[in-house]
């Protein structure tokens, strides 16, 4: 349709010859003309009013033009992530390779460089989960399990990692320790994630960890001597404490909702 064309072009002049304007014009032309013949269809035979209301139907081009650029462009950005990553990753893992075996030629201590490999390879690891959960949290919102899921394994590598360091560098003998401190870190991850988020059940996730937290935290302090074996546990109950409140909590706010839901119906 003339009236068409001369709209875009003067709405969304291309002086330097953009491609990708000359294909959103081009694309919505296409679609104004198949809007044309569906509206002429129905047997009104104005064709003025026809034009005027399908050019009504497009008055924020630019806005359109974004939308349209974001989507073609999403194609070739997804390509060049994963384009980017592979070749990261192998040039990541070609640098743990080389430092791994320059320094043991160098200095033969091959009984602790093992660890650049090994941690090296988790980072890794813990770097692609992550990936993953931010690309699951892209899908609805039935899919947030598999982030969940991926995020805890890569809490749980991670602290593997620093397991390892603490066990081989630091010669901490008692970094079974930071296993423990990597099962809190999976859980208060996890209740980051559902209270950000905004789980319905994150309430129910809070009841669960809390007093898990607090029975591990009792094993951890008490171990290091921060506290006392006879005198630690009560940190369980203070868990179950703290549960109890939530649950108190919980109840007083709905019973407040329902007052304000009642008085609201009364009003009206």
């Amino acid at each position: 349709m003339k009236e068409f064309i001369e709209y875009l072009d003067t709405a969304m002049p291309n002086p330097k010859g953009d491609k990708m304007v000359f294909r959103f014009k081009r694309d919505l032309l296409y679609k104004m003309n198949e809007r044309f013949a569906e509206v002429s269809s129905r047997g009104i035979e104005n064709r003025k009013v026809f034009c005027d209301l399908i050019i009504s139907e497009h008055q924020d081009l630019e806005k359109e033009y974004k939308e349209y650029y974001l989507k073609q462009t999403a194609h070739s950005r997804r390509k060049r992530r994963v384009i980017t990553n592979v070749v990261g990753s192998v040039a990541y893992i070609l640098l743990l390779v080389v430092t791994f075996v320059g320094l043991g030629l160098a200095t033969h201590d091959w009984g602790h460089l093992w660890l650049i490999m090994v941690d090296g390879i988790l980072l890794w690891v813990v770097y692609l989960l992550y990936l993953g959960v931010f690309a699951v949290l892209k899908l609805k919102r039935m899919f947030h399990i598999i982030a969940r899921i991926l995020q805890a394994m890569a809490v749980m590598v991670l602290s593997v990692a620093v397991f390892l360091f603490c066990l081989v560098v630091v010669d901490f003998h008692s970094a079974w320790i930071i296993v423990i401190c990597g099962i809190i870190a999976m859980f208060v991850a996890d209740l980051l994630f559902v209270s950000i988020n905004k789980h319905k059940l994150a309430v129910v996730y809070y009841l669960v960890y809390i007093p898990a937290i607090a029975a591990m935290l009792f094993v951890i302090l008490a171990y290091m001597g921060v506290l006392t074996w006879s005198t630690g546990w009560l940190l369980i109950p203070a868990g179950v404490a703290v549960d109890v409140l939530i649950i108190i909590g919980e109840l007083l706010e709905s019973k407040h909702f329902e007052k304000e839901m009642m008085k609201s119906w009364q009003e009206n």
